[in-house]
């Protein structure tokens, strides 16, 4: 079952997930180059990753004190996802109301950054021929993901709430399976058994391993079956006429 987590986590990391991890545990100048090189040149396919990178890096040069280069990276990516919403499990609360005060006192700097980030649109000149359009069927994201573990399906498909909860909700029951596991493993003396100092604690540890191991279990289970049975159906207008 171990195996299979873990080969389930690993399905799920992304490109910002090494820089992630090196902000979390305090090594800014590893998570900054991390983040540089994933925006200089462009590397991230989806605009919701690039403007996480943004705030990401926002938020690395902002705990540097180089506030005025956290500015830029903070529009940059405020400018790419105006609505984005920081996790206070992963940011600190001085660094979320740093960016409430770009987003009120660069709003329109923001705005003008986030009209130069769209795409143009080509319309057809006086002497151009108008033809009838080209309909593009629109597909939409496999329901594969949904087996992917941490919310990743929910997120792909745009259920931001849900997916934010399921990745806090597995990923804690998982943090707690995996540590209660290691601690009860460690107490065993060379002969593979407890001590009878240590029988007691152990067995409260094997039972946080068991309780956070099906807790686990019970949230993929929901998160599969929620998303495979409340998935929208496709769009209209591409079955027979």
């Amino acid at each position: 079952m171990k195996t299979a987590i873990v080969a389930l986590l690993l399905a799920a990391s992304s490109p910002l997930g090494p820089a992630r991890e090196a902000y979390q545990s305090g090594d800014l100048p590893r998570a900054r180059t991390a983040l540089e090189a994933l925006l200089q040149p462009p590397r991230l396919s989806h605009p919701q990753e690039e403007a996480e990178a943004h705030l990401l890096l926002a938020a690395t040069l902002h705990a540097q004190e180089d506030l005025p280069r956290a500015e830029h990276e903070a529009v940059e990516g405020l400018a790419l996802d105006p609505d984005a919403k920081l996790d206070p499990l992963v940011y600190p609360p001085d660094f979320i109301a740093f960016l409430e005060r770009v987003l009120a006192q660069r709003h329109d700097r923001i705005v003008q950054r986030a009209a130069r980030l769209r795409p143009p649109v080509l319309l057809p000149g006086p002497t151009t021929s108008i033809t009838a359009p080209v309909l593009v069927e629109s597909r939409p994201a496999s329901r594969g993901w949904y087996l992917v573990p941490f919310g990743v399906g929910h997120l792909v498909h745009g259920q931001r709430s849900k997916g934010t909860a399921l990745a806090v909700g597995q990923g804690t029951t998982f943090a707690v399976s995996a540590v209660s596991l290691g601690v009860a493993l460690s107490l065993r003396g060379p002969d593979g058994r407890y001590s009878a100092q240590d029988a007691p604690t152990a067995r409260a540890f094997n039972v946080s391993y068991l309780v956070g191991a099906y807790a686990f279990a019970a949230l993929y289970a929901y998160g599969v079956l929620d998303g495979l049975l409340s998935s929208p159906p496709p769009p209209h207008g591409n079955g027979p006429g």
